[in-house]
């Protein structure tokens, strides 16, 4: 069961990584037309440590499926903490901000 579920993980790291490119894309036209100050280019960090989550949990899986290759070092907790863990907090965290930084005015228009 492991090795059918192995590939899920990575994949929905790769859709949140398209979806802060999505976000990039537009918040970088909406500031254009709004002539905010130019944030979105902290959503490259951001998308940045979100694939080296993505990458590290691609490498966690294939080193779960064969433990004893030698590099059982990578399945330990620090590791999946320092490669894993802490980029997806930050990479997730500055997204939120940023989305949060631009597009907060769809939450403050009453409809009438």
């Amino acid at each position: 069961m492991k090795v059918i579920t192995i590939p899920l993980g990575p994949v929905g790291l790769f859709a949140v990584l398209y979806l802060g490119v999505l976000f990039a894309n537009f918040s970088r036209r909406l500031g254009a037309v709004t002539k905010m100050a130019e944030r979105y280019r902290w959503f490259v960090v951001s998308n940045t440590f979100i694939a080296l989550a993505a990458t590290s949990q691609m490498v966690r899986g294939i080193v779960a499926v064969a433990p004893d290759s030698g590099f059982s070092f990578l399945l330990s907790s620090w590791f999946a903490l320092i490669t894993f863990h802490i980029p997806l907090a930050i990479g997730m965290t500055l997204d939120l901000v940023l989305v949060w930084h631009y597009w907060s005015w769809i939450l403050k228009e009453k409809v009438e």
